[in-house]
């Protein structure tokens, strides 16, 4: 049976926020260390390759039970027609710090440093080392504000979009060589980062986060969508038209469409006397990761409903009509597209090298 499309009726985060807010050096931050049970940060950064290798990186400064302002380091490599290797690392804050000089926040042996346009992200344990140089394409972005008054946590696109290289080489913990091997090169690709404060559990927040963010387009503007759904059901948006030009446009969200198994998105939106239409097909699976199905039961028990968020990573396409003053543009381009569900995904557990 055919499923028919499904709209999604909620608020857009305009009405909350009248403009998007640049931020024109955003440079990686000292955490904050609030002191809340539930307060949680991380910095996270996702790339595809012109080999369509995808690699995200998480490094995260949460409160748990056993360990106040823990600090933990969670990777992924997927080469096509490869299993996934996994990096990752804990450390209590004795194990972790920040250097505000370089900036450099460090995660046992991993490393985020930088400052706009220009970061570099540094891993490196017995599965494997991987370096990635990014360069931002933009200056960051408020995406959601703190202390909003939504229940959301704070969001800014600390690089919008960016252009990545690439290179790792496997460990001896999934068999390879470690630091006598050979590097192998992924080349060019494209990404974004982003840097998120929590100050509650992440599914007393969010039900589900959807992401759209391009990575290619055939002209100036480039679309970028976060549809944030609550657990009381509300849905709140976020629609911006970025570019290297100015400030972000940022649109009201009149009408938000699921189709053809949740594959298609469609999303309308205005801003004064422009309108904004587009098509969103999220096309190939990429990538499927739970942070749960890699963790001892202890981690599980530490981490709680932080570890419990199923992922779901697509190489998109899009097609958005802007309508400006009576003239029409047809944006085209990638996308890098990913689902979020919080805390009740069921999923088979995906065998990996780690």
């Amino acid at each position: 049976m055919r499923k028919r499309p499904s709209r999604i009726a909620g608020a857009t985060l305009a009405a909350v926020f009248t403009v998007s807010q640049l931020v024109v050096a955003e440079p990686i931050l000292a955490p904050s260390l609030l002191n809340d049970s539930d307060y949680s940060e991380y910095w996270e950064q996702q790339f595809l390759f012109e080999n369509k290798t995808v690699v995200t990186s998480q490094f995260l400064i949460a409160n748990l039970p056993f360990s106040k302002h823990h600090g933990m380091m969670v990777a992924t490599l997927k080469e096509p027609d490869a299993d996934t290797v996994i990096i990752k690392n804990g450390r209590k804050r004795s194990g972790w710090d920040f250097v505000a000089d370089a900036p450099q926040l460090s995660i046992f042996q991993h490393k985020l440093s930088g400052a706009t346009p220009g970061f570099k992200l540094q891993l490196h344990n017995t599965a494997a080392e991987l370096d990635v140089d990014f360069s931002a394409r933009g200056d960051a972005i408020a995406l959601v504000e703190a202390g909003n008054a939504l229940g959301l946590p704070e969001v800014v696109l600390y690089a919008p979009s960016a252009t990545a290289n690439g290179r790792w080489r496997d460990g001896p913990e999934i068999g390879g060589a470690g630091p006598d091997g050979i590097w192998h090169e992924i080349g060019s690709g494209v990404g974004y980062g982003l840097h998120v404060v929590q100050n509650k559990a992440p599914n007393a927040m969010m039900k589900r986060w959807r992401r759209f963010t391009s990575t290619k387009s055939n002209g100036q503007y480039e679309p970028v969508l976060h549809v944030f759904e609550t657990p009381s059901g509300d849905t709140h948006f976020a629609l911006l038209l970025v570019s290297d030009a100015g400030a972000p446009i940022r649109f009201d969200v009149n009408d938000f469409t699921l189709g053809t198994g949740d594959m298609k998105w469609h999303v309308e939106g205005t801003m004064g006397n422009r309108r904004l239409s587009g098509t969103m097909d999220l096309g190939n699976l990429l990538e499927t990761f739970n942070l749960k199905d890699q963790l001892n039961g202890l981690e599980k028990l530490a981490a709680g409903s932080m570890a419990d968020v199923g992922r779901f990573r697509y190489a998109a396409t899009y097609e958005f009509t802007l309508l400006e003053d009576g003239k029409e543009t047809i944006l085209t381009g990638e996308a890098l597209a990913e689902d979020i569900q919080m805390g009740a995904v069921k999923a088979k557990r995906r065998r990996s090298r780690r």
